[in-house]
């Protein structure tokens, strides 16, 4: 047992539902309820009886449930005591380029930033704490709130040097949940024009030297690119505090 499985009880406990859990937690349900297994394994003792309508706490499983709570509660406690003076901060990797290298909303001597690919987010924060979130995933996390909704203005762009895109593949990346590359599938182009990158850096490095063109935020364009038209379009970014700040 370790605190991810009293996180996991905490959460099947308080909404009574092992698939609301999952969706919550961002895991499977067939992994919650391994961990519940193994709980009460270890417990010998049934917590949750299983019905139709979701799942109800036993009488023991109500006694471990307060247990948990001030389990964790001395743990979050003990966790800040030692917590660095320093914010932190998970970001997604264009929102980074965007936010601190751009705008220099964040002081990187001041604040340990974790950068992660959008597909990572989720997984990220539950296990890690960190006091800001800024990423282009709607959070539904008990632990963080939401403090902006915001626009990143983007279109796409191509190098400076091409004269004649027509016969340009169109990049996206490899990010599952990435909004770029969603709205980038949604235009329609055929399968054989487009072309999967592996990372950001890569995909920027190849509309650079005129291989290709991507979906990108409009403040890339500076010396190193220009936009193939005068189409815009704005992608939605979130920002959220941890609730214990």
């Amino acid at each position: 047992m370790n605190f991810k499985g009293l996180q996991i009880f905490k959460t099947i406990y308080e909404h009574n539902s092992l698939n609301k859990a999952a969706k919550i937690l961002g895991y499977t349900q067939s992994n919650l309820t391994a961990h519940l297994k193994k709980i009460e394994h270890e417990l010998q003792a049934p917590l949750f009886v299983r019905g139709f309508d979701g799942v109800k706490p036993t009488e023991k499983g109500q006694q471990f449930y307060h247990f948990t709570l001030q389990t964790l509660e001395q743990f979050s406690q003990l966790k800040h005591s030692f917590k660095s003076k320093r914010k932190t901060l998970l970001i997604s990797e264009l929102l980074f380029q965007l936010i601190v290298i751009e705008n220099a909303k964040y002081h990187i001597e001041s604040t340990e930033i974790v950068i992660k690919r959008t597909d990572d987010m989720l997984n990220e924060i539950n296990q890690h704490c960190y006091d800001e979130v800024i990423t282009f995933n709607q959070l539904n996390h008990q632990d963080y709130c939401l403090i902006a909704n915001q626009q990143l203005p983007v279109a796409f762009l191509q190098s400076q040097s091409v004269l004649e895109n027509d016969h340009l593949p169109i990049l996206i990346n490899n990010d599952e949940h990435c909004p770029l590359r969603a709205k980038t599938l949604a235009c329609g182009y055929p399968p054989e024009k487009l072309i999967t990158v592996d990372s950001l850096s890569q995909l920027l490095n190849l509309v650079e030297k005129g291989q290709g063109i991507a979906l990108l935020p409009i403040f890339l364009i500076k010396n190193k690119f220009k936009t193939i038209n005068n189409n815009r379009d704005f992608i939605q970014f979130y920002c959220y505090q941890h609730s214990s700040i």
